[in-house]
Formats: structure tokens, C-alpha cells, sequence
């Protein structure tokens, strides 16, 4: 009987016990579900909305490049890109070495990647084809995520390309009209809210945009392609004929500086740029530096009338060499006294009637006509990495400088420079500023570039006509006959300059520069052209402004004359 009632009262302990116990378990549970409940909702929900829902940004669309005629040359594609959040990856091993295999890329620094737990987030190959990144998604691997992201394409390749320029992987502009207009290209990324599965892909129908992204807008250039095209091509054949090491040319319009084309060479595939050399990135026509030679004699002529220091039909008794200062200049061929007019030094090329008629001017008023002409200073074209070109004070040259700039030498100028200089010949006296836009375009919205442009009167009408009539000698009965064209008056001049040594001191044997500058036709000038090439080799006294340059000059403006024609 006492047994019994042992029992019953260790039983009875026992249920007491757990009674407790399961009270104590209770109270716990039921503390935990109001703490879940209400005293830290907000963190749970916080926690939940992270495994289930997920910010995405919302890449917005680059502006379109387009040519004049809205031919495409810079799009952007949608393509797929790889990424991980290394906080979700479970394996990093294994699912290094599966997708290693997929997408061609190195296992260990891939697993290296993965492994990182501090991350959460990296790259893992951006902007790959479908076919890949369909295999990775088919994969549904937690913490491996595909997206789509705009990659950038060149569709002319390797046309225009130091003009257009290119982006980087990340999408943002590195040169050309890419870099220099990145603010309006590039537009402004949405953000979204979405929710997500198991292995993170966006539920379809759940998405909740809070902000809109902003589509970047297309830029319309100046740019003619066919115009283009037959530049680079013929600076390519002058390049391989005359094994030259570089060329330059530019098709402008005088009448408003709208530029239709800008070539140089080498050029290179913005699609791969980097298998090319940094320096065919830029456009030479606004940074390559170089002394212009008889080409800038048209801008001391220019000068000297515009200031009455010479007369248009004055005559000159010219020696075969002058000495100014210390230095000796001397004609090429001649070595006789001859007579020359003001025109006849422009239509010959003459060294020492150039020299003569810079003399008339001296410093001041000789440096102030090169200044009104533009030279020393930008042009303000929209492109980046335009040089100002160098012209020294007056009040610091040396007195042999004046001699030597009036044939082109001691100064430094871009092509663009020159080109715009000579446009103030053909419009009549004006100095236009160039310009490569012709518009800015947002869906139906546009922004019209510059339009037309008179810009600042320079010289007089009568100071153009006469330098015009000078220069279409040149093109008719001078050192220019290789420019040419059936039925077409050409107005040009041709320049020969010796390349200066690197060190800055004397001239190099052997190497030179060629060009030609001149526009057409003479009685209405729509177009102008300069064509410069660096370092053409041939049998000795053959190579010159009028033999190298001033054919390619007549292949691109033939073609650009005809072109216009089909345009209006």
C-alpha cells in the first residue's frame, strides 16, 4: 500500500514537472510568435523581403550615332551578362569548375571569386552571347544570376572610328564623340523591385518600377558616310603608294563649317580596339601638329593685302636667295633673278617673294593677321583632345622667325586650322567655327545643332576674291595642275615642309610632309578639302605637294561634288 502511494506521488512529481516544463515551453513559443509578430516584425519582414524580392537596376538605352543621312555607326545591342552574390554559393568548387567550362574562363580564379563570402556581389563574365548564358540559367544554380546589359556596337567598323570613338565595358565613353558627349549619349538607369524564386530569377508579373530609366539621346553628325568612305579609302592607296606613315583628310562646307568627313590613317576597328595602337585613337585632323610649308603662304598673302602693305598686281624683282637675320632662304629650283606679281608668288610657290612680302608687314602686324586667322588656338569642334597648334608672340621671335613663318615654318597648326583658314578665302572673309553635329534627337523631341554659321569677318571681300583668283592660278597654270577636275575651277595650294628633328633643332633629310588645301568650285564654293601626308618616300625630287597630295585632293573632291549634287 505504501509502495502504491509512493508511486503515485513520484507520477504526480513527474506530471508537475512537465507540466512546467511544457508551460515554460509555452510561454517561450508563445513569446517568440508575438516577438515575431509584433515586437520584430519589421526585421522578419525585412529578412523575408530579402530572400523574395530583389532590386534590379533598369539600364537605360545609349543614344544612337548616326550620320547625316541617319545611317547608323554606333548602336547599342542587348546582351547577357554573369554574375554571383558569393554569400549564397553553397559549393564553390563544384560550381566553379561547371561553369568554368561554359563560358571559357579560368576555374581557380573563378572559385576564387565564389569563395569570397565578404561579397555579394560579382562579375563573372559580362556581356556574352544567348547561347551561353541560356546554358547558365538552364543550370538554376542558387547565387548565379544572368541579366541582360546593352553592349556597344560599331556597324561601319573601321569607318569614322577616331571620330565616333568607343565605349568601355562598363558602357561609358573612352574617345571620340563617345567620350566628349557621354552626358548626352548615356541617359539615366531606372531602379525596380521584383519578386524572386528559389534561385533568384525575377517571378514574372511581380515587377514594381519606382523609378523610370531615361533613355540617352541620339546624336545626328555632319558626317556624310559615302563621303567618308571615299576619304579613308584614298588616303589608304596614297599611304601604300607612296609607303607614307600617316595621312590626313577633311571635307568641310566654307559656307557654314559643317565637316562631311575626317579621315586619317592608320585607323582602327572601335569594335576591337584594343588590338590597335592608342594613337590611331584620336582624330588627326585635330591633333596632329605640323608645320603647314607653302600651304600657309595663301595666310601671308591674306595678311599683306588685307593691310595694303602689298599691292594685288604689284611686281617683284626676286633673287634666287634672301637672307633674314642669320638665316639663308632660298628658292628650290631657281638661281636667277626673275619678276614676279603678287599672283605669280602664290601661282610658283615662291620662297623668297613670301619672305619679301612677310617683310612688308613686319612682326606685330604679320602675327596679328596668323591670330585673325584662328591659328594658336582651338577651333572649338565637338570632339576631345583638339590642340591649340603653336604661334609664338611676336614679341618673342627671333629675327630670322618672320622669314621662316612666311614659308610655314617656326609655327604649328592642325589640319582642321588650316582648313578653316582657307574657308575664309573661299565664303568671302569669314572665319567659320566647324562643327560636327547636326543634331541632337530624343524620341520626337530635336535640338538642332549650330545651322548655319557666317562667323566673324576676317578680311575683306575683296582681299578673298583676289586670294581666290591667286589660288585657282595655282590649281590652272602653278604647282597644282594635279588637282584638276574636267569642267570644275579649283582654287588650291600645295605645300612641301621639311619635318623638323624631334629635339626641336633643324630639319630632317629625307623626311617630309605633303599637302594640299583648296576648295571648289571657284565661282560658288561648296566644298573644301586639305589633304596632308606624313612622310612619303620616293626617287629624290619627286615628292611633293603637287604630286602626292594634290591627286588624292581631286579623287575626293570629284566624288564629294557629285556627292552634294545627290544630296540637295
Amino acid at each position: 500500500m505504501t509502495g502504491k502511494k509512493n508511486n503515485f506521488k513520484v507520477n504526480r512529481k513527474r506530471i508537475y514537472f512537465l507540466f512546467i516544463l511544457f508551460l515554460i515551453a509555452f510561454s517561450l513559443i508563445s513569446y517568440r510568435l508575438v516577438s515575431i509578430q509584433y515586437l520584430d516584425a519589421s526585421k522578419y519582414q525585412t529578412y523575408a523581403r530579402f530572400q523574395h524580392m530583389g532590386e534590379f537596376k533598369l539600364y537605360s538605352k545609349r543614344g544612337k550615332i548616326l550620320d547625316r543621312n541617319e545611317n547608323e555607326l554606333a548602336i547599342s545591342l542587348i546582351e547577357k551578362t554573369v554574375y554571383a552574390n558569393p554569400k549564397e554559393i553553397e559549393d564553390p568548387g563544384y560550381i566553379s569548375e561547371l561553369i568554368s567550362g561554359i563560358l571559357g574562363i579560368d576555374r581557380n580564379d573563378l572559385k576564387e571569386k565564389l569563395s569570397d563570402k565578404t561579397l555579394g556581389f560579382v562579375y563573372i563574365k559580362r556581356k556574352i552571347g544567348s547561347e551561353e548564358a541560356n546554358k547558365i540559367a538552364g543550370l538554376n544554380i542558387k547565387g548565379i544570376y544572368v541579366q541582360d546589359e546593352s553592349k556597344r556596337y560599331y556597324p561601319q567598323d573601321e569607318l569614322a572610328a577616331a571620330i565616333i570613338g568607343f565605349t568601355g565595358t562598363d558602357g561609358n565613353g573612352l574617345y571620340g564623340i563617345e567620350i566628349e558627349h557621354e552626358s548626352i549619349l548615356r541617359g539615366v538607369d531606372g531602379r525596380a523591385e521584383a519578386e524572386k524564386d528559389v534561385f533568384g530569377n525575377i517571378i514574372p508579373g511581380n515587377i514594381k518600377i519606382y523609378l523610370e530609366p531615361v533613355d540617352g539621346k541620339d546624336i545626328i553628325l555632319t558626317l556624310d558616310l559615302q563621303i567618308q568612305y571615299i576619304a579613308e579609302k584614298s588616303l589608304l592607296e596614297v599611304v601604300e603608294e607612296y609607303s607614307a606613315t600617316g595621312a590626313v583628310a577633311i571635307v568641310m562646307d566654307p559656307k557654314n563649317g559643317e565637316i562631311l568627313a575626317m579621315a586619317s590613317y592608320p585607323g582602327f576597328n572601335p569594335n576591337s580596339y584594343q588590338d590597335h595602337d592608342e594613337q590611331s585613337y584620336k582624330p588627326a585632323g585635330t591633333s596632329f601638329t605640323y608645320e603647314p610649308g607653302s600651304t600657309f603662304k595663301v595666310i601671308n598673302i591674306a595678311s599683306a593685302l588685307e593691310n595694303n602693305t602689298v599691292g594685288e598686281e604689284q611686281v617683284f624683282d626676286l633673287p634666287p636667295s634672301i637672307q633674314v637675320s642669320d638665316r639663308v632662304i632660298k628658292e628650290i629650283f631657281r638661281t636667277g633673278n626673275i619678276q614676279y606679281s603678287t599672283k605669280e608668288i602664290i601661282q610658283h610657290s615662291s620662297n623668297i617673294g613670301a619672305v619679301i612680302v612677310a617683310l612688308s608687314m613686319g612682326d606685330r602686324l604679320y602675327w596679328e593677321g596668323i591670330k585673325k586667322f584662328g591659328f594658336g588656338e582651338r577651333t572649338g569642334i565637338e570632339l576631345p583632345g583638339e590642340e591649340n597648334g603653336i604661334v609664338h608672340d611676336y614679341r618673342t621671335w627671333p629675327a630670322s622667325t618672320i622669314g621662316a613663318l612666311a614659308i610655314g615654318q617656326s609655327i604649328s597648326v592642325t589640319p582642321l586650322q588650316l582648313l578653316r583658314a582657307v574657308c575664309a578665302i573661299a565664303n568671302g572673309g569669314y572665319l567659320v567655327d566647324p562643327t560636327i553635329i547636326k543634331e541632337i534627337r530624343l524620341g520626337g523631341a530635336h535640338d538642332p545643332g549650330p545651322g548655319d554659321n557666317g562667323g566673324d569677318r576676317i578680311i575683306s571681300e575683296k582681299t578673298a576674291r583676289a586670294v581666290k583668283d591667286m589660288m585657282l592660278a595655282v590649281v590652272e597654270n602653278g604647282t597644282g595642275k594635279n588637282a584638276q577636275i574636267e569642267d570644275v575651277s579649283i582654287c588650291g595650294k600645295t605645300g612641301t615642309a621639311e619635318k623638323a628633328n624631334q629635339n626641336g633643332i633643324g630639319y630632317s633629310e629625307g623626311r617630309s610632309i605633303t599637302s594640299f588645301v583648296g576648295f571648289a568650285p571657284y565661282e560658288d564654293p561648296e566644298i573644301a578639302v586639305i589633304i596632308v601626308v606624313d612622310e612619303p618616300q620616293g626617287p629624290d625630287r619627286t615628292v611633293w605637294g603637287g604630286t602626292v597630295a594634290a591627286p588624292v585632293f581631286k579623287k575626293i573632291m570629284e566624288y564629294s561634288l557629285e556627292r552634294i549634287k545627290i544630296l540637295k
